[in-house]
C-alpha cells in the first residue's frame, strides 16, 4: 500500500485469508497483513466468526484458509476484476 490508498474491509479479509492459504503463524500474519496488533485481532476473529478460517493447534498453532474462504477470495477477486 506504497501509494497511500486505504483498503476496504473486503480487501483486508481476502488479503488476510490469502496469507492463510498455508498453515501461518499467527505473528507471520500479523506482519503479512501490514495491519496493527488490535485491527489484525479484529479481522482474525471476523474471519473465524464468519468460518472462513479456522486455527489448527497441530503441530503447532497456525490458521489456515476454509472451503468457504477460498469462495469468498475468489468473490472478492471477481469483484475487483469488474
Amino acid at each position: 500500500m506504497s501509494d497511500g490508498t486505504r483498503r476496504d474491509t473486503l480487501t483486508v479479509l481476502s488479503d488476510l485469508l490469502e496469507n492463510m492459504t498455508e498453515p501461518r503463524r499467527l505473528t507471520r500474519l500479523l506482519y503479512a497483513s501490514n495491519l496493527s496488533y488490535s485491527q489484525f485481532s479484529k479481522y482474525l476473529k471476523m474471519v473465524k466468526d464468519m468460518g472462513l478460517a479456522q486455527e489448527q493447534k497441530e503441530p503447532f498453532r497456525s490458521y489456515t484458509v476454509t472451503h468457504d474462504g477460498k469462495f469468498f477470495m475468489e468473490m472478492v477477486r471477481k469483484r475487483k476484476e469488474n
